[in-house]
């Protein structure tokens, strides 16, 4: 009888730890999808009239990178890229040169979690050209599709509308 009841809690703490590693499989899989290189390809905001805009172009270039220990960063910039100062230095730019240059490029870097349940990755931002994103959590809600990363986010203040392509 005893034999019996050890088989039967070693079979029963094998099928919960294979549960919960199968669970733990589920949790990671889209956390497992999305890591890697990330082009950038479409960077659109709508406002709520429907006026779109292209902050950094209706091509822009940049990269969205995951890796595999749960660090990420995002590089972008505007194309036609900002203009060389025309002063040929880059710590001599006027102030209307610097701004342009400013608002024509975005990046930060951190670490990443992701929501398999609700398709949400938040980026915890350590570091950022814009000092306001330092320290924050940057929730986005994203669609995988094979080799194609949407997030997108509608908003009272309007819909934005990011797509990224896999770099093979």
């Amino acid at each position: 009888m005893a034999r019996a009841a050890i088989l039967f809690l070693s079979a029963a703490l094998l099928s919960a730890f294979s549960a919960t590693d199968d669970d733990r499989s589920a949790a990671n899989r889209l956390a497992t999808q999305l890591v890697g290189t990330w082009q950038i390809v479409k960077f659109v905001d709508t406002d709520p009239s429907g006026k779109a805009t292209y902050p950094y172009g209706e091509h822009p270039a940049g990269f969205l990178i995951y890796d595999s220990t749960g660090h990420m960063s995002v590089q972008g910039m505007r194309v036609p890229a900002t203009p060389a100062f025309a002063s040929g230095d880059d710590e001599k730019g006027t102030e209307a040169e610097v701004r342009s240059a400013y608002d024509g490029y975005v990046a930060y870097f951190g670490t990443y979690r992701v929501d398999e349940n609700k398709s949400v990755v938040t980026h915890i931002v350590e570091g950022s050209l814009h000092p306001s994103y330092i320290g924050t959590e940057q929730s986005r809600p994203f669609k995988l599709n094979g080799d194609v990363l949407v997030i997108e986010i509608s908003a009272p203040e309007g819909h934005f509308y990011r797509e990224f392509h896999r770099v093979k």
